[in-house]
């Protein structure tokens, strides 16, 4: 039934004269629409009938279907005679949904060219806010139930009264079990709309009870599932079938069928997205520009306003144009080197063209027609044809490579016809970003520093930003960033922490332990917002998700997974332990957690020490002269900081294995681990013992505090700094964070440790490998979260001896922010003045490309291509094999990762993505 119009229901009767006194009478039949909202209408008809036997008739119910019915109301008649009989019919309709605000969308044209204006004209009641969205129509073909719909509003809001009763108020005789009669009467007329009628004449008939053993155990279990075998089916439109017989048999008409769903693969983004008001007026027209996307979009508007809710229906716009240019070409390429563009172009008219292509030349690269090419062709219906040129790059940066694509008017013909120029884009410029890198090696250095003013005088320092003479020109570039957090620029990078390829378990690891401690740091300062809780545990999932394809079957961790014949002591360790801190912040399956846990308790020696199962690629922790007590305190730790007690019986048996190496513990690494795992133990006479020591090897120099695994070792200009220096100084600062009662001159001890340790830290916030940034960071959180405070206000001023000046306005409102500016005059020396009441975290950023290096101190590499030289048609293919042979001064290496860059333009090709992972020694 359509929405908003008049319509007359016929409503036919027949009625027995005994039904009736004698003579005319007068009948009055009460009629009352039911919808979601329950009775919306009602109303009475008064028929005056004769004196035949039986008595036949009809009479109209007039009725226009609004908003309030639809969309399936249901229309229930009964009359009442003198003698008490009563009978009833019903009958339910299909309603097209409709709104009370009646709104209107549409395009000034069904068709235009990208990128052109188009008129969008909006009709709403008056004062009425619409929200307008338009996108590609493929988008709703791979999700038709996206799209907004008036069923899919209608059906927001559930029925008031649903079909049936509820239990508290039903009259079924639960103590029936199976009724021999389902026949319809007057009562299920009104069930069926859930209206409950309360009379004393005879509306129900009898059913007869039919008990079997059956049924008798239903009556003793109270099984309610008897119950809707007394309902009846989808109601039904019986064929010229007449109302008011003194059975109940409702009436459906049935909606129409949904088309039929359809997937589609591709989706773009979003155009329109915003909100108009129509103003009193109730019209607005909106100029729009058509995105350059070739498709049909798909507009929708809905609106709110005095007059309610509408929604318009969709209206289409087709964004089409006579020929599209497709451009080919790598997203970077090296300084230098040469690549061939394409460009292809195609013809969308049943007409032929004649086209000229035409690349508008830069000075930043050389251009090269290719030999024998063309640059005009003609194009007939559905045909494309290919362009190409050799482009030579020669500055660094984005380069735009524009192409203008023209449909010239010529004489010559095309095939038989002569060339067709349309009226309406008839020439096409396309523009592409072209990123040109520098050639060599990326250097990346980062200078980091806590300044923190006192009483009124500001803290200062220089930085000198040098380049080494063999710097690749055009390649140099470097920021300063100012943050008043000490976890700010870790928060802004926890995806990418550290500069290096994530390719096994305990990679993978640097995109999850960090984020817990964030997490933790900013729960416990109170600036967990529910948008960084969002962002920050998506990552975590996906690192779960990624971690759990490295477990074996036996619940153990490996960093290849079941490509490793057997799983991994230290990895298995290290992922429990943060997976059980992760899991106040996203679910974790207890069963993979419990199953790790059973396999390192499998692995506990009789003397509470650990086996050491699978390869350990912890070199500070393979043995030597501290035997198997480093792997065993690692353990112990990690089990306490998932939540064991001391005196749970593995850690007990685990500190029996390590206390009685206390005294024998040569190197600093392992006496930095011991301190932490008796400072987590709450062992305090053992971690002061240990620290004591500790404090004998400590290097302190201009404020700042380390130790070193190796102190006389120089590390090489291409090394980074050493990494089990960077996690034994963050072990220590851990242990005195730990204790039960931190001092204030343990935090003074600590303040310098922290100075040094982001020093260490790289332009993430990371360091230099998977352990040592997640135990600094774990240690920095923990003493960030002590010593926060939300008072203070700072002015950072960042000048240069050439003229550059820069602020930075630091306060508790945006502390988590990290403002970074570019630095221009390098080299150069620049001053970094904090003033205020409040530290700061300062970070400058020098990056530059420097040649290959020709020798290597610890790897011998060796590179061939198949073919060797690219000519002719050998250039489609490419073999590549690479030759990599440890040369260095230890025995065995750690693991080593060979990346290798495609040349520009290149894809790897299919099968050829296997990982290869080989060990070999000699």
């Amino acid at each position: 039934m359509p929405c908003g119009k008049k319509q007359a229901i016929q409503v036919d009767f027949r009625i027995y004269q005994e039904d009736l006194e004698h003579g005319p009478k007068r009948v009055i039949f009460s009629y009352f629409f039911t919808g979601k909202r329950g009775i919306v209408h009602a109303g009475q008809k008064t028929v005056w009938v004769g004196l035949p036997r039986m008595l036949k008739g009809f009479f109209s119910i007039p009725v226009t279907f609004s908003s309030v019915y639809a969309p399936a109301p249901t229309l229930i008649v009964y009359v009442i005679f003198p003698n008490g009989k009563i009978i009833a019919d019903s009958a339910t309709f299909s309603v097209s949904t409709c709104f009370r605000n009646k709104v209107e969308l549409g395009f000034s044209t069904s068709q235009t060219l990208p990128d052109s204006e188009v008129g969008l004209n909006l009709l709403a009641a008056p004062g009425s806010t619409c929200a307008v969205w338009a996108v590609d129509q493929s988008a709703f073909l791979l999700k038709p139930e996206k799209e907004l719909s008036s069923s899919m509003i209608y059906g927001l809001f559930p029925s008031v009264y649903n079909s049936g009763y509820p239990r508290q108020v039903s009259e079924d005789d639960h103590s029936c079990g199976f009724p021999n009669s389902d026949e319809p009467d007057v009562f299920t007329a009104f069930k069926e709309v859930g209206l409950k009628i309360m009379s004393n004449t005879n509306i129900r008939k009898s059913r007869l009870c039919l008990t079997t053993q059956s049924t008798t155990m239903l009556q003793e279990t109270d099984v309610i599932t008897s119950r809707p075998m007394l309902m009846f089916a989808q109601p039904h439109k019986a064929p010229n079938r007449h109302l008011l017989t003194s059975t109940h048999q409702p009436t459906m008409f049935s909606p129409v069928s949904p088309a039929e769903e359809k997937v589609h693969k591709h989706f773009t983004k979003t155009w329109i997205w915003d909100l108009y008001s129509v103003g009193p007026s109730g019209n607005k027209s909106v100029t729009v520009t058509a995105p350059g996307t070739i498709t049909e979009w798909k507009a929708g508007m809905f609106c709110t306003g005095r007059n309610g809710f509408g929604l318009a229906p969709t209206s289409n716009l087709l964004v089409f144009k006579p020929f599209f240019v497709e451009l080919t070409l790598p997203s970077s390429v090296i300084q230098g080197e040469t690549f061939t563009l394409k460009a292809t172009v195609f013809n969308y008219l049943q007409q032929c063209m004649k086209i000229q292509v035409t690349v508008e030349e830069f000075t930043h690269f050389q251009l090269k027609p290719c030999e024998g090419c063309v640059y005009s062709s003609c194009l007939c219906a559905g045909e494309a044809k290919t362009f190409q040129w050799s482009v030579t790059a020669e500055q660094l940066g984005p380069m735009n490579i524009t192409i203008s694509t023209e449909a010239v008017a010529t004489k010559e013909l095309c095939g038989k016809e002569i060339p067709f120029v349309p009226n309406q884009g008839q020439k096409d410029t396309i523009t592409k970003l072209l990123l040109v890198r520098p050639e060599g090696v990326l250097v990346e250095k980062a200078h980091s520093s806590i300044l923190c003013p006192k009483k009124g005088s500001p803290a200062q320092e220089s930085v000198s930003l040098m380049l080494p003479l063999n710097v690749v020109e055009g390649s140099v570039r470097a920021t300063v960033s100012v943050t008043g957090d000490l976890m700010g620029t870790v928060l802004q990078n926890l995806d990418h922490l550290v500069h290096m390829p994530h390719g096994c378990g305990e990679q993978n690891m640097v995109l999850f332990a960090p984020i817990v401690y964030v997490l933790q740091y900013l729960e416990k300062t109170g600036q967990l917002t529910p948008e960084i809780k969002e962002r920050a545990t998506g990552f975590l999932r996906k690192g779960y998700q990624i971690q759990l394809q490295y477990q074996h079957p036996d619940g153990s961790f490996s960093e290849f997974g079941t490509k490793d014949e057997y799983g991994n002591t230290w990895l298995t360790s290290f992922v429990v332990k943060c997976f059980v801190q992760a899991k106040p912040y996203i679910f974790l399956d207890n069963r993979s957690i419990q199953a790790a846990l059973n396999w390192l308790e499998f692995h506990q020696l009789p003397n509470g020490c650990f086996r050491n199962v699978g390869q350990l690629f912890h070199t500070a922790m393979k043995g030597g002269v501290d035997g198997e007590v480093p792997l065993a305190a690692y353990i112990t730790a990690a089990y306490l900081e998932a939540g064991e007690t001391p005196e749970s019986t593995v850690v007990r048996k685990a500190l029996g294995c390590i206390a009685p190496s206390l005294p024998k513990a040569a190197s600093t690494y392992t006496q930095a681990l011991l301190a932490y795992t008796f400072a987590l133990a709450k062992d305090q006479q053992r971690t002061q013992e240990l620290l004591d020591m500790l404090d004998q090897k400590a290097i302190r120099a201009g404020g700042q505090i380390h130790w070193s695994q190796s102190p006389s070792e120089t590390p090489s200009a291409w090394s980074p700094p050493l990494s089990v220096d960077v996690e034994l100084t963050a072990y220590v600062l851990l242990a005195l964070l730990s204790k039960p009662n931190v001092t204030r001159a343990d935090l003074t001890t600590a303040s310098g440790i922290v100075a040094w340790l982001t020093r260490q830290q790289n332009a993430y916030g990371g360091f230099a490998s998977t352990q040592d940034t997640v135990v600094a960071l774990q240690a920095l959180a923990k003493y960030a979260a002590l010593t926060y405070s939300t008072k203070g206000v700072a002015e950072v001023r960042v000048r240069s001896q050439k003229g550059f000046g820069r602020k930075f306005q630091v306060s508790y409102q945006n502390r988590l922010l990290v403002q970074e500016v570019a630095l221009t005059e390098i080299p150069g020396k620049f001053s970094v003045q904090a003033h205020g009441s409040c530290c700061v975290f300062t970070r400058m950023v020098l990056r530059y490309n420097t040649p290959f290096p020709q020798v290597s101190k610890s790897f011998f590499l060796q590179v061939k291509t198949k073919p060797v030289n690219c000519t002719g048609n050998d250039t489609h293919s490419v073999t590549l094999y690479v030759n990599v042979r440890y040369i260095g001064k230890r025995a065995i290496s750690s693991m080593v990762i060979v990346e290798v860059s495609l040349l520009s333009g290149f894809v790897l090709a299919p099968g050829s993505g296997m990982p290869v992972r080989s060990l070999e020694s000699g």
